[in-house]
């Protein structure tokens, strides 16, 4: 039996956090709000109500615990899913602009959290 090898680059936490965001192409912030099922230093997942097309640019404003202010990161939707008959959907973005010491916390985050399930 063949073995299904991992896509991802990055190992991947699961997660809630509210997250915020808007076409990146809009001036304003008529903002919708998601919550995130999983993150890792490349991207997230979100589960949100609305549908956004695939290769579309998002500010995206994540609330973390205990960090005062949202972080905010640029995001391309990868992929989208809608979730049973519901109108709820799956949403991969990956992360385009994102601080290097952001990246760098979510990765040891979630190297903490996978060696000790390990």
């Amino acid at each position: 039996m063949l073995e299904k090898k991992e896509k991802r680059n990055f190992f991947r936490l699961n997660a809630y956090h509210l997250v915020k965001y808007r076409l990146a192409s809009q001036e304003e912030w008529q903002m919708a709000i998601a919550s995130i099922g999983d993150i890792s230093a490349g991207g997230v997942r979100l589960r949100s109500d609305k549908e956004l097309p695939r290769g579309s640019m998002l500010q995206v404003r994540i609330n973390f615990p205990k960090v005062p202010l949202p972080v905010s990161v640029l995001a391309k939707v990868v992929w989208v899913k809608k979730l049973g008959k519901a109108s709820r959907f799956e949403i991969g973005l990956e992360f385009i602009e994102i601080e290097d010491l952001l990246r760098q916390e979510i990765n040891q985050r979630v190297d903490y959290v996978r060696r000790k399930s390990e």
